[in-house]
């Protein structure tokens, strides 16, 4: 079981990077750069982290971003070389807002006034 989680937003002007630890929250947030500017730069961070909190490490890459789609291939490069088996990694995607009918509004006021 992962205590730390990390997760990595590309986006246009920046990489959004939240790293949380188990019951204790949210322990870094950072806009960095929207690539990195060295081949293993992230697989070093994603170590490096790893080492500080002497914890493994799940990271999260947005693999619906659009810096994400368009350049999939070098995102995969720059996570490819993950040395430390305490590392896992996935592509994810955040969930898609559902539009609540009418009827579920209508509940959800009911059970305000409760």
């Amino acid at each position: 079981m992962s205590c730390l989680w990390l997760s990595i937003e590309p986006e246009q002007f920046h990489t959004r990077i939240m790293l949380s630890q188990a019951s204790k929250g949210i322990s870094l947030k950072a806009l960095m750069p929207p690539t990195p500017a060295h081949p293993k730069a992230l697989a070093m961070f994603l170590e490096a982290l790893v080492a500080w909190y002497n914890q493994p490490l799940t990271a999260v890459v947005d693999a619906d971003a659009l810096a994400v789609r368009h350049h999939a291939e070098k995102w995969a490069d720059w996570l490819g070389d993950l040395s430390s088996p305490q590392i896992s990694f996935f592509w994810g995607a955040p969930p898609v807002a559902r539009h609540k009918t009418k009827e579920q509004r209508e509940q959800q006021r009911y059970f305000k006034k409760l």
